[in-house]
C-alpha cells in the first residue's frame, strides 16, 4: 500500500543514514560510487528496451474498465447508471493495490463476479492507474499535485464522458487509496471550467486509510529526507515530490481539506463520503530488517482514527486489517476453513456495505431519479390506479383479468385457416352473433397473448421474427382498455415476477391518458411542457417541477422508458388538425417504445409508422368468468346458481363475458330472490337498472315528502316508483344514449351535453347535470380530478347506451309521439346543432337493417315484449322495406324473438308464423348454399331448430348438425331429436359432436355414444370419447361392453382424467395418467408404456 512502500522507503533511508555516518562513512563512499555507476548501467539497459518494437505495457495515467467486461458482461436488463472509479496511492499500481494474493489464490475484490460485482447492480467498475513511483527520473520537471489532478478529469472525460452510451452528468463514485485520495481531493477542488462536468458528477467517494491530518511516520520523515535523497542518487533518480504529504500538513494542505469539505456540502451537487482507517498496527523497521526482535519493532498505526476523520465525517469506519491491506479482500463470506480471528468477510462486508448505501443514496438523490420517484409514490397514487365495483368496493389488480388477441389480416386469417384444415379448431360463432358484435369470443389459443409476454419476439406476417416495441391494442368501451392499463402500470411499479421481463426492457412506464390533452394549451407543445402538465403539476415549487419534467425529457431520449398513450379515438379530431398541437401528438404516436389504446376502426395517421403488433381486447375467458364469481361471493351456493344460470343461458354467458356487464349481474343477483330469474337480456338489464338506481338514489340525495330517502326506504321499491324519483334524471340518459347512437358518439363533452339537456328536460323538473351526472352508476367520467367542463362521460359498456336508447325509443313509440335527436355536423371546426323530430315508425323502417342497431332493436323488443306490447312492433317489422333476397330480415326477426320470453299474448299467433317463416328459411339456406349461418347463431329458437331438423332432407340434416356443432351448447330437444341418428346419419361423428359439452346425457344416449368406441372409422372414436369424458356421470358397466380388457383396465383407473382417444387394434387409447400418456405405436415399442402404467395401476394388463 502507497504509505506503507512510502514508510519503508524512508525507513530505509533513515537507518542507511544512521549506520553510514556512524559505523562505516569512508567505506560507503565508495559503495556509493559503484552503485551509481551499476544505477547507470541499468539506465543504459532499459534505454534500449524502450527501443524495442514490442508494445510495452500502458503506461501513464489511463483508466481500465474492469467490470464488466467483454468476456463477462453485465445481464440484460437496465444499463448502467453510475460508474466507480478506484484510484491508488504512491508507490503502487492498480494490479498491486487492489489484489489480494496468497495461499496460490489472486482476488481482485473489484472484479471478480463474487467480490465487489456480486453486490452491486447497474455500475461499471473501472481503475485509474497514475505514475505514483516514489523515484522518479532525472532530467524531467516532476508533476505537480495539480497536473496530477488535471491529468486524472481529463482521463475522465476524454475516456468515459465521450462516451456516446453514457450521458455527461452520470454520476461517478471514487473509492481512493491513501494518498491517491489526496490526489482526487485537489482535483475536485480545482476543477475548473473544462472540468466542471466531472466535478458535478461525482457524488460519492470512499477514502481507504487517507490521512487528512498527517500520518504517524511523520516524526521520521524529516530525519530519513537525507537518506532517501542519497537512496535515490544512488540509482539515478529523484525523490517525487508528492513526498511532502506524509509531513506534517501544510497551510495550503489544511485549507485544501476545508475547500473540499465545503465542495462535498454543496447544495446543488453534493457528494456523499466514508472514511476508514486501520486497527492493524504496522511495523516499519521490521519492513527493512525482518529478524528485528519484537521489543524493536515499534509498531504503530500508520493512519488512525485523527488522521482519517474529516470534519464533514466525525466517525469514520475502522477494519481489523494492517495498513498494506486496506485496499485488499481474499474472500466475501468465511468458511469452515477460515481461522477464527479471520475479519475478511466483516471488512468486506463494511466496505461493500457503505458502497451499496452511497450507491443507493446518490440514486436517490439524482434528478433521474427524484423524477421517477415523484411518479411513482405521488403521481401513480392509489386512488388513480384503483379500479371501483359497482358496489363502491375496489377489485385488487391483481384480480382483473385482460385477455389479447392478435388482429390478423384478412389475407393472413384465410391462409391460416387453410393451413389449419383438418386440425382440432375451437367452435367459431356467427359473424353476426351477439358474441361476435361485442367481440368476447374465445380467440385461438395460436393468436392469444399473455400480457407479461407482451413484448416477447414473435413471427409478424411475413415469418420474420421480430421484437415488437411499438404496440396498437383495440377494444370496446367497457372491456377494460383502461383497467389494462393501470394493470400495466401497477406490474411494472411492483416489480411482479410475471414482469420481470418489462423491468429488464425498461427503466419506467409513463402512462398518459390522451383524454386530458384535449384542451391542453401550453406555451409550447414539447415533452417538458407535457411532464410538467401531466405528472409534476402537483409540484408547488415551480423551479423544481421545470427541473424534473427535464430531467424525464433527457431521461426519455435515451430509450428505455415505456410509453403508455391511452385513448388514440380521444384525440382523433385533434390529430386531423394541422397545428402544433397534431404535430406534437404525432411525436408521441412516434414513440420508439409505445403502447397505445384505442376503440376499433381508429386509424393512426398516415406519417406515423405502423405497429409492430396490433391486438384487440376480447372480454373474460368462462374460465375466468367462474374465478371472478369465486371472488366476489362467499357463498358457495350463490356461486353455484350463477354457474347454472349461466349454462342455460347462452346469450347471458356471452354478455357476462365483458367485465363491466359481469360486475353488475353480480352486483345484482341478491335482487333476484322471491323472483323470476330474467331469461333474456332486455330482462337482464332492467333488473340491473333497478338496482343501480336504489344505490343512486341515495347518492343523488333524494326525498320523498321532504325527507332524506333512505336505504331502508329504497330496498322494497319497485321500478314504478323509482321512477317517480328519478324520472328527471332517466329521460336525460335517454337522451344522451338516443342521441349519441344517432351521431355515433360515445364521448359525450360539454357541448354535447350542454345541447341534450335543453332537450330532454321534464317541464318543472330541472337536472343540475354538472352535479348530478358524477353520482350516476350507469356513466363513467374521463376523469373526476379535471373540472366537469373539461370532462367527458360515456356509458358503462355501449350496450348501456344502446339500453337507455331503447327506452327512450319506446317511451315515444308507446305514445305515438315523435323522435327528438340532436344532430351535430362540423364545419369549419365549428360543431353545429340542429334538432330533428322523426315518428318511431319511419325511424324503424330507415334503421332496422343497420348493423349499428342490432342490439338496440334486440333489446326495443324485449322492453316492449315486457309490457305485452310487442305485436305491433313486429307487425312493424314485416312491412315494407323488406330484404327479401337475402337473410338480413331473417337474422332481424331472429334476434328480436331472442328476447321475448315464451308466455301466451295476443302476439302468441304471430310469432308462430314468424317461426315458421325462420324455420323454411332455414332449411332453404341447407338446399341453397349448403350452409346455414343463422342455425349457428345462438339466437336461433329452439323449436326451429327441432322442427327444421325433422324436416330436413339428409342432407340438410347433415349441414344442420355441422352447423350445430359451431355452437358452444345445444338444447336438450335438439338432441332427442339428433340421438337416433346415431346409426343411419351418413356422418356418424356428427350426432356424436353435437352432443360435446353436454355434461348430463341420459344413460340410453351415453350407452349409443359408447358403442361408437368400436367404430372402424377413427374420427367417430375419438368424437365418442370426447364426449364421454365430460359426463358427469359415468360407469364403467356403460362402457365395458364396448372395450377391451385392456382398455377396461385404464378406463376403471383414469376415465375421468384426460381420457382423450379411442385408437385402432394396433394402438392404444390416448390417456393422461399425469405422467403417462399412451399413443398410436408397433407393438414391440409398447412394452416400456405398458410397464409404467401396470405400475401406476397395480393390476395386470391384458393385451
Amino acid at each position: 500500500m502507497a504509505l506503507a512502500n512510502v514508510s519503508h522507503a524512508i525507513l530505509l533511508a533513515k537507518w542507511t543514514t544512521v549506520f553510514c555516518v556512524a559505523l562505516i562513512g569512508g567505506t560507503i563512499i565508495t559503495c556509493l560510487w559503484h552503485l551509481r555507476t551499476l544505477a547507470h548501467a541499468n539506465a543504459a539497459r532499459q534505454t534500449r528496451r524502450a527501443q524495442d518494437p514490442t508494445p510495452p505495457p500502458q503506461r501513464g495515467a489511463h483508466l481500465r474498465q474492469v467490470y464488466p467486461t467483454k468476456d463477462k458482461p453485465e445481464e440484460e436488463g437496465s444499463g448502467p447508471d453510475i460508474d466507480i472509479i478506484a484510484i491508488h496511492g504512491l508507490d503502487t499500481n492498480s494490479e498491486k493495490t487492489w489484489t489480494w494474493r496468497g495461499s496460490g489464490r489472486e482476488v481482485n475484490w473489484l472484479a471478480d463476479p463474487d467480490m465487489l460485482p456480486s453486490r452491486v447492480e447497474r455500475v461499471r467498475i473501472f481503475t485509474y492507474d497514475w505514475s505514483a513511483n516514489l523515484l522518479q527520473p532525472p532530467g524531467l520537471v516532476q508533476k505537480t499535485q495539480n497536473e496530477f489532478a488535471v491529468l486524472l478529469f481529463e482521463e475522465i472525460r476524454s475516456r468515459i464522458q465521450s462516451d456516446p452510451a453514457r450521458s455527461e452528468d452520470r454520476p461517478i463514485l471514487f473509492i481512493a487509496s491513501c494518498l491517491g485520495g489526496i490526489v482526487l481531493m485537489k482535483a475536485l477542488v480545482g476543477a475548473g471550467s473544462t472540468y466542471q462536468s466531472v466535478r458535478r458528477a461525482t457524488r460519492g467517494i470512499i477514502f481507504l486509510a487517507t490521512p487528512f491530518r498527517g500520518t504517524s511516520f511523520q516524526d521520521v520523515a524529516a530525519f530519513a529526507e537525507l537518506g532517501l535523497n542519497t537512496w535515490a542518487w544512488i540509482r539515478g533518480r529523484e525523490v517525487v515530490k508528492l513526498l511532502t504529504i506524509v509531513k506534517e500538513p501544510t497551510l495550503d494542505f489544511v485549507r485544501l481539506v476545508q475547500n473540499f469539505t465545503s465542495l462535498c456540502q454543496d447544495k446543488d451537487y453534493p457528494c456523499h463520503v466514508a472514511t476508514f482507517y486501520e486497527k492493524g498496527k504496522t511495523s516499519l523497521p521490521s519492513k527493512v530488517f525482518p529478524w528485528l526482535p519484537a521489543w524493536l519493532r515499534q509498531e504503530k498505526l500508520l493512519v488512525n482514527e485523527s488522521s482519517a476523520g474529516l470534519d464533514m465525517v466525525p466517525q469514520p469506519l475502522p477494519l481489523s486489517r494492517p495498513h498494506i491491506l486496506m485496499n485488499k479482500f481474499a474472500h466475501s463470506e468465511c468458511t469452515a476453513e477460515c481461522k477464527k480471528s479471520c475479519t475478511e468477510s466483516e471488512d468486506f462486508g463494511r466496505v461493500s456495505g457503505k458502497i451499496v448505501e452511497m450507491l443507493q443514496k446518490i440514486r436517490e438523490s439524482s434528478p433521474r431519479e427524484q423524477a421517477d420517484a415523484w411518479i411513482r409514490t405521488k403521481h401513480y397514487i392509489a386512488d388513480r390506479l384503483k379500479i371501483e365495483r359497482l358496489s363502491g368496493d375496489l377489485l385488487p389488480l391483481e384480480r382483473c383479468y385482460i385477455n389479447l388477441a392478435i388482429v390478423e389480416e384478412p389475407r393472413k386469417t384465410t391462409r391460416h385457416v387453410e393451413e389449419r384444415l383438418g386440425e382440432d379448431l375451437s367452435p367459431q360463432t356467427s359473424p353476426f352473433s351477439l358474441a361476435a358484435r361485442l367481440r368476447v369470443e374465445t380467440p385461438d389459443k395460436n393468436i392469444q397473448v399473455e400480457l407479461p409476454s407482451l413484448f416477447d419476439p414473435r413471427k409478424d406476417s411475413n415469418g420474420q421474427t421480430t421484437k415488437p416495441r411499438r404496440i396498437l391494442i383495440r377494444g370496446r368501451a367497457g372491456v377494460g382498455k383502461t383497467t389494462l392499463c393501470k394493470k400495466m402500470v401497477h406490474e411494472f411499479a411492483c416489480r411482479s415476477e410475471d414482469f420481470r421481463k418489462w423491468n429488464r426492457l425498461f427503466d419506467r412506464v409513463l402512462w398518459i391518458p390522451l383524454r386530458r390533452l384535449k384542451e391542453w394549451s401550453p406555451p409550447r407543445y414539447d415533452l417538458e411542457e407535457l411532464f410538467s402538465h401531466e405528472f409534476f403539476a402537483t409540484q408547488q415549487n415551480r423551479e423544481t417541477r421545470a427541473a424534473l419534467a427535464k430531467e424525464l425529457r433527457r431521461t426519455v431520449e435515451k430509450g428505455r422508458t415505456l410509453f403508455i398513450l391511452d385513448g388514440l379515438d380521444e384525440i382523433a379530431r385533434e390529430l386531423t388538425r394541422k397545428d402544433f398541437k397534431s404535430d406534437f401528438f404525432e411525436t408521441l404516436l412516434k414513440q420508439p417504445n409505445v403502447v397505445i389504446t384505442s376503440r376499433p376502426h381508429v386509424l393512426l395517421p398516415a406519417n406515423v409508422s405502423p405497429p409492430d403488433l396490433e391486438l384487440e381486447t376480447v372480454g373474460f375467458f368462462p374460465d375466468q368468468v367462474k374465478e371472478y364469481c369465486q371472488a366476489t361471493f362467499t357463498d358457495p351456493k350463490r356461486i353455484e346458481d350463477v354457474q347454472a344460470y349461466l349454462q342455460v343461458h347462452q346469450l347471458i354467458q356471452g354478455l357476462v363475458r365483458i367485465p363491466v356487464q359481469l360486475d353488475a349481474l353480480c352486483y345484482t343477483w341478491d335482487s333476484f330472490k322471491g323472483k323470476a330469474v330474467p331469461q333474456t337480456m332486455s330482462a337482464i338489464y332492467r333488473v340491473i337498472e333497478e338496482s343501480l338506481w336504489k344505490k343512486d338514489i341515495l347518492r343523488l340525495g333524494k326525498r320523498e315528502n321532504g325527507e332524506l330517502m333512505t336505504k331502508d326506504d329504497i330496498k322494497d321499491a319497485d321500478m314504478d316508483q323509482i321512477e317517480h324519483l328519478v324520472d328527471g334524471e332517466v329521460f336525460l340518459l335517454e337522451g344522451l344514449a338516443f342521441t349519441g347512437l344517432c351521431n355515433d358518439v360515445i364521448n359525450f363533452g360539454l357541448k354535447h351535453r350542454k345541447a341534450i339537456s335543453k332537450e330532454f328536460k321534464l317541464p318543472h323538473k330541472p337536472i343540475p347535470w354538472d352535479t348530478t351526472l358524477p353520482c350516476l352508476s350507469f356513466l363513467r367520467t374521463s376523469d373526476l380530478s379535471e373540472k366537469d367542463d373539461k370532462r367527458d362521460y360515456h356509458f358503462l359498456h355501449l350496450t348501456f347506451q344502446e339500453y337507455f336508447a331503447a327506452r327512450y325509443f319506446v317511451r315515444q313509440w308507446k305514445v305515438t309521439q315523435p323522435l327528438k335527436c340532436v344532430k351535430f355536423t362540423k364545419r369549419r371546426e365549428l360543431d353545429i346543432e340542429l334538432t330533428t323530430e322523426t315518428k318511431p315508425n319511419t325511424f324503424l323502417q330507415e334503421h332496422k337493417y343497420d348493423p349499428r342497431y342490432d342490439i338496440f332493436w334486440r333489446l326495443v323488443a324485449g322492453l316492449l315484449d315486457a309490457e305485452r306490447k310487442a305485436l305491433g312492433f313486429f307487425q312493424a317489422i314485416e312491412k315494407e322495406p323488406r330484404d327479401l333476397l337475402g337473410p338480413t330480415h331473417q337474422r332481424l326477426v331472429m334476434h328480436c324473438l331472442s328476447e321475448v320470453e315464451p308466455k301466451e299474448t295476443t302476439f302468441t299467433e304471430l310469432q308462430t308464423k314468424l317461426e315458421t317463416q325462420l324455420q323454411q328459411w332455414l332449411l332453404f339456406e341447407c338446399d341453397f348454399t349448403r350452409d346455414c349461418q343463422l342455425a349457428r347463431e345462438m339466437e336461433c329458437p329452439e323449436q326451429v331448430l327441432v322442427n327444421a331438423l325433422k324436416q330436413a332432407s339428409k342432407d340438410a340434416r347433415l349441414i344442420l348438425l355441422q352447423c350445430l356443432n359451431n355452437r358452444a351448447t345445444v338444447p336438450s330437444s335438439v338432441i332427442d331429436v339428433a340421438v337416433p341418428w346415431l346409426d343411419d346419419c351418413a356422418s356418424k361423428s356428427l350426432p356424436i359432436e353435437v352432443l360435446q359439452g353436454q355434461a348430463d346425457l341420459t344413460e340410453g344416449i351415453v350407452q349409443g355414444i359408447a358403442a361408437r368406441l368400436e367404430d372402424e372409422d377413427w374420427y367417430v372414436r375419438r368424437a365418442a370419447i370426447e364426449v364421454l369424458v365430460t359426463q358427469a356421470v359415468l360407469s364403467l358397466e356403460v362402457l365395458s361392453p364396448f372395450v377391451k380388457p385392456l382398455y377396461t383396465n385404464l378406463l376403471q383407473k383414469s376415465f375421468r382424467e384426460h381420457l382423450y382417444w379411442c385408437a385402432s387394434d394396433r394402438s392404444f387409447i390416448r390417456v393422461g395418467l399425469k405422467h403417462v400418456s399412451l399413443i398410436s405405436k408397433p407393438e414391440d415399442q409398447l412394452s416400456a408404456e405398458i410397464q409404467e402404467i401396470q405400475k401406476h395401476l397395480g393390476v395386470p394388463l391384458i393385451i
